[in-house]
């Protein structure tokens, strides 16, 4: 079990040397260099939690780093914080509640032959603790090269062992301790959408399971696409477990025909649906936007579901971005942004760089428009809570009245 702090904050995954055989570069500046170093912070609580005050500490360096005040974490988020953004580059891309620092630090912090990783909550006097690559523990509290580190401190837990890194490759918290061979993923979500959905294509509602490239499925903008990539992950119990932000959210739809499959659409939490009304219209300038599922929770017929067994996740890739007819919910396709990349397992990114080869060697590029706004966080809840007081149905089903007129056929 992972050693926390506040109830829940526990460290999820750290960058200890960005050069090596595979070279990564955390802030996009062209050059992987000590500054792309990087740690993340995970919430494995229900509950958000205020981490303002807590304190990065290393051997020799000292506090390294403090979350600024009015630094909330909701549950399942992480805080990812880079050691020192170079001019140029730019804090990793994040979205939904995630959250990403730069440290501003110009020295390095964690060193390339092994080092202790102190996480430091001053308001309750205690710390959490991991190593690395064989590294001797250090006592904060009573040892040297820590100074000015609190005397009465207490340690939470025990000291983890994150294990050797690879350079180039980030540590992993997973299920059953740690990995060590991962592309890093600093602030990454899972997009996709779960076991059971089903995606209307010209023979009508068909699971999602048996869904290959190249067949066709109806978008609402420009009738029926060909897939044109399809990846199926696998989460297990132990998964959901370790990381509650692994378990999908359930979206009931307003039912409306015949053809319309009766069951609710299980998706990941970053998954987009489309918000249709006047609401939007005033807030956002549309009358249509794309907002996460997680940001929905709270309205009737949207809750986070507890799988009684594993399940899969699917990503489905089209031409560009549409908007899918998914359990008769309007649900997006994959959005080929960097946030759905970094979700996407390093094995899938390279059947990917071989389906777009035109996009080079270093990167798969950002290359899709949204199809519409993609707002997050406090204004889509406050479009939720706006909806929720006027007693009006947030998701927008897919042949709903309001949207069938701009809907063409094969």
């Amino acid at each position: 079990m992972a050693s926390t702090l506040l109830g829940g904050i526990s460290i999820n995954e750290i960058l200890a040397d960005p050069n090596g055989a595979n070279n990564f570069d955390t802030d996009g500046n062209g050059n992987a260099q000590g500054g792309d170093e990087f740690i993340e912070l995970i919430n494995t609580s229900n509950a958000a939690i205020d981490i303002s005050g807590l304190e990065l500490w290393d051997r020799g360096r000292d506090n390294w780093f403090t979350f600024p005040s009015g630094t909330v974490l909701e549950p399942g988020a992480v805080a990812v914080v880079v050691r020192n953004v170079q001019n140029g580059g730019s804090l990793p891309s994040v979205s939904g509640d995630n959250l990403a620092f730069d440290a501003d630090y110009g020295s390095g912090v964690f060193n390339n032959n092994g080092d202790n990783l102190v996480v430091y909550d001053p308001n309750n006097d205690e710390f959490i603790q991991a190593i690395y690559n064989g590294d001797s523990v250090d006592d904060p509290v009573n040892g040297g090269g820590y100074s000015g580190f609190s005397n009465t401190a207490t340690q939470s837990g025990t000291v983890e062992d994150f294990g050797n890194d690879q350079d180039g490759f980030s540590i992993q918290r997973t299920s059953t301790g740690f990995t060590n061979s991962q592309t890093p993923t600093p602030g990454a979500d899972i997009v996709c959408f779960a076991s059971g959905t089903l995606i209307e294509t010209p023979d009508g509602h068909t699971p999602i399971e048996q869904l290959r490239a190249g067949d066709l499925v109806n978008t609402l903008d420009d009738g029926f696409q060909p897939i044109r990539w399809i990846f199926a992950r696998r989460v297990t119990l132990a998964d959901v477990n370790a990381n509650p932000k692994l378990l999908p959210i359930a979206i009931s739809a307003v039912f409306q025909g015949a053809r319309m499959p009766a069951r609710p659409l299980l998706v990941s939490r970053q998954h987009r649906i489309l918000i249709d009304g006047k609401i939007a219209q005033r807030m956002f300038g549309e009358p249509q936007i794309l907002a996460a599922a997680k940001d929905l929770l709270g309205c009737n017929g949207i809750r986070t579901v507890h799988p009684d067994g594993g399940f899969f996740y699917f990503h489905v890739l089209l031409e560009g971005h549409h908007i899918l007819n998914a359990n008769g919910i309007a649900a997006e396709s994959l959005y080929l942004g960097q946030q759905a990349l970094s979700a996407i397992s390093p094995r899938a990114r390279d059947e990917l760089q071989i389906l777009l080869p035109d996009s080079g060697q270093a990167k798969i590029p950002l290359l899709q428009t949204p199809s519409r706004q993609l707002p997050h966080g406090a204004r889509v809840k406050t479009l939720v809570r706006r909806h929720i007081k006027n007693k009006r149905t947030v998701p927008a089903a897919f042949n709903d009245t309001t949207l069938a007129p701009r809907l063409r056929s094969l």
